[in-house]
């Protein structure tokens, strides 16, 4: 019993010490991977040309398709996606029938060994993927205690149906040292349960409200013509009161969405399912402009949601394909665009600063709180002009006219405070 009992105190003691070496051993000190892929808007053009290409959507049910990503969209998508959820940064490599990943994620608040670096095998066997090998700082993870992991953390979002029928959907993988090929079969029902994964209750409450309180005030004239100021003081007023009971940033990252996917021309009712009534149609301006209006709320809503690389992305892919065709390349959308990204950042960078704008919006703005005066930068202009006056995107000319825009937007009197 004298025996079992010093067992057990020893077990006690050396629990806690297994579970910090164990720790210390996963955590390293220096970055594995130190890249910083950023979004150009060729990127961009690529991005959108796959997706055109592989519309899933307009496929009928259980259709088989065969999508190709070639290694440099690979890579890219994975910092995209480390950058979006977490401060990380990826490296990919391919070779035949392996995919080799190491990626690096930094732990900010952690005071020594504050970085987490992985590497991981995925091989294609048999045309389904499988972890060949996993390493977490200096731990090597033999192969199935890896597939257990995984499997155990993609039940933390994943019910076990779910994660079947993904398993289902994808048919056949081929892994070549320039891309990586995928065939599935379509299920449109993948995309009700992606949805519904990412989405909490209180998320899609607060998204169905914001829907419901834009059409609301359409019905008694606000919302419909005029400065896009009127519409947001009121939707931020709401979003003050119910920040009482619910998340201020919570509650201003699923309002903007909600008028950044109606700015956009984007089905507002995919963001609430089943409801009947749509708001009418987006003819609100800042500066008697509709298209800052639009730029702006559109860049706020990614911005909000954590999406401000792509925001700025995106904003700049439009300006360039413009000089081509369309109205041409207009320093004064870029400016919307990027004071939208900064308010929807501000707005969902903390508790006090969303408070702070709730405040501010709802005591009533002007549009040149939200644009700063831009009219005299140079626009529409085709790529024979941009090109004699900029050379390129990122020239120091370029530079300096982004700089410039930057500099009005400080001294605006949401970021002045």
């Amino acid at each position: 019993m004298r025996a079992l009992i010093k067992l057990s105190l020893l077990l006690l003691l050396l629990s806690p010490l297994a579970v910090a070496a164990v720790i210390w051993s996963a955590l390293s000190a220096a970055p594995l991977v130190t890249q910083q892929a950023t979004l150009s808007h060729q990127d961009i053009a690529r991005a959108k040309d796959i997706l055109r290409n592989n519309d899933p959507r307009y496929l009928p049910a259980g259709t088989s398709h065969t999508l190709d990503i070639g290694h440099h969209d690979l890579d890219l998508a994975a910092n995209y996606l480390l950058q979006r959820l977490a401060r990380g940064n990826a490296r990919l490599d391919l070779q035949t029938d392996l995919l080799h990943l190491q990626m690096t994620l930094q732990l900010p608040h952690v005071p020594f060994r504050n970085h987490l670096n992985v590497e991981a095998g995925i091989a294609a066997n048999a045309g389904r993927p499988q972890i060949a090998s996993l390493q977490i700082g200096s731990l090597h993870i033999p192969a199935p205690l890896a597939v257990f992991l995984v499997r155990r953390a993609a039940g933390l979002m994943y019910d076990e149906a779910q994660m079947d029928s993904a398993v289902a959907l994808l048919q056949d993988v081929r892994i070549m040292p320039d891309r990586l090929r995928l065939t599935y079969q379509w299920n449109p029902v993948m995309l009700e349960q992606a949805r519904d994964s990412l989405l909490t209750h209180s998320d899609r409450e607060a998204l169905r409200f914001y829907h419901d309180r834009l059409i609301h005030l359409q019905s008694r004239g606000v919302g419909l013509r005029g400065s896009v100021t009127d519409l947001l003081s009121a939707m931020f007023a709401e979003a003050r009161d119910r920040s009482r009971d619910h998340s201020p940033v919570g509650e201003n990252i699923a309002l903007l969405t909600v008028l950044g996917t109606w700015a956009s021309g984007h089905n507002i009712n995919r963001l609430v399912p089943g409801s009947t009534r749509r708001p009418k149609a987006f003819r609100l301006k800042i500066e008697r402009r509709m298209d800052f209006a639009q730029h702006f709320l559109a860049s706020a809503a990614l911005a909000a949601r954590g999406d401000s690389v792509l925001s700025d992305a995106v904003g700049l892919f439009k300006e360039i394909s413009d000089t081509d065709r369309g109205s041409g390349f207009s320093f004064t959308d870029i400016a919307a665009d990027r004071a939208g990204t900064r308010f929807g950042e501000l707005a969902a960078r903390s508790v006090d600063d969303a408070r702070r704008v709730q405040a501010l919006l709802a005591d009533g703005v002007s549009d040149t709180d939200l644009v700063p005066p831009v009219r005299d930068l140079p626009e529409h202009l085709d790529t024979h002009a941009f090109q004699a006056q900029f050379q390129y995107v990122g020239s120091p000319a370029y530079q300096d006219m982004m700089r410039e825009i930057e500099h009005r937007i400080d001294a605006t009197r949401l970021y002045r405070d």
